[in-house]
């Protein structure tokens, strides 16, 4: 009966994972197909040239100080596992590992192949990039937990959740929930000292200790403020909504793109997004304004990245040749 009953509720979690995506997905596009039923192909190219280059070299900026945020993830994660790396190694393995689960998806492994590729050669076993994972995962959520929270209590739905259709006292009542689901994980960290297991995966994972809990926050905090003020900064001065508004509005958006399984939540984000901010804008200036988003967020990095990889992999490659050849150099010297 117990074995029944376990594989009737693995059966419903497979049905849930399965649909939930093409559910959120099927959403997004009513939602896109109606907000852009009436748009124009020269709507859209006049709205990405009214897009000022000021403000696109300050989504560039800000995503660049995102990902220079992104790293200190990495940092965080091997000092807990007792591993000290030089920053320089550590840096390029977390660009490059955030860069590619941004843009293919999966990011627990893409972004964790990626590590193991880098961190391998660095001594650190496939567990050990496993708890970097897990650990990054902690200081994720702990700051969409925080930002959410905060952003949720001080927006209070008159800004992004009342385009949303949530009443002030609703965001409130969330906004505190999350920030009291972040104080329980504080209590935990305090208090349980013990491994815990992940019997699926057989990974063991001990949670931070409160000063290292105190850094998660932090990292995540920046790196989720950062991520939402490229999309701020690009919005024009008239139609910009406040920096509250707008965490508030992003974490949600973030939240349905990653419940969605898609790479960078395209087109479930986007319609939320769209949704939420064509009552102050045209549809076309904010589809612009997404595309501009997305290019600087995504796709620029994962190209760099792509780039650094391949350089990365040339050079070792040339080193293992020379290495290779260097005895037959030196016995040739020597007949």
């Amino acid at each position: 009966m117990h074995l029944r009953r376990v594989a009737s509720l693995a059966y419903i979690r497979r049905v849930v994972l399965t649909v939930l995506p093409l559910g959120l997905l099927t959403m997004a596009a009513l939602v896109l197909r109606h907000e852009l039923s009436e748009l124009r192909g020269g709507q859209l190219l006049g709205a990405l040239k009214s897009i000022p280059a000021h403000r696109v070299l300050l989504g560039l900026a800000c995503a660049a100080c995102n990902y220079l945020a992104l790293t200190l993830y990495d940092v965080l994660a091997l000092r807990h596992l007792g591993r000290r790396l030089p920053y320089r190694q550590v840096g390029f393995a977390s660009f490059v590992g955030y860069a590619f689960g941004h843009n293919i998806g999966m990011s627990f492994l893409t972004g964790g192949g990626v590590r193991y590729r880098l961190y391998a050669a660095r001594g650190l076993s496939a567990l050990d990039v496993a708890q970097v994972g897990t650990f990054n995962a902690l200081t994720f959520w702990a700051g969409l937990l925080a930002v959410a929270g905060v952003a949720l209590m001080v927006d209070a739905g008159r800004g992004a959740m009342a385009l949303l259709h949530l009443s002030p006292g609703w965001a409130r009542l969330l906004g505190g929930a999350l920030l009291g689901v972040l104080a329980l994980y504080f209590v935990l960290c305090a208090r349980v000292r013990r491994p815990l297991r992940v019997r699926r995966l057989a990974l063991e994972v001990s949670l931070p200790t409160p000063r290292q809990a105190v850094e998660q926050l932090v990292v995540s905090f920046m790196d989720w403020m950062l991520a939402a003020m490229v999309l701020w900064v690009l919005l024009p001065p008239g139609g910009r909504v406040s920096l509250a508004t707008m965490v508030a509005l992003f974490a949600v958006a973030q939240l349905a793109g990653l419940a969605s399984q898609v790479p960078g939540g395209l087109g479930v984000f986007d319609s939320i997004i769209l949704a939420a901010l064509t009552p102050r804008m045209p549809p076309a200036l904010v589809l612009g304004i997404l595309l501009v988003y997305r290019v600087i967020y995504y796709l620029l990095p994962f190209m760099v990245a792509m780039s650094m990889l391949a350089a990365h992999e040339l050079l070792l490659r040339r080193g293992r040749r020379s290495q290779r050849w260097a005895p037959v150099e030196q016995r040739r010297r020597e007949a």
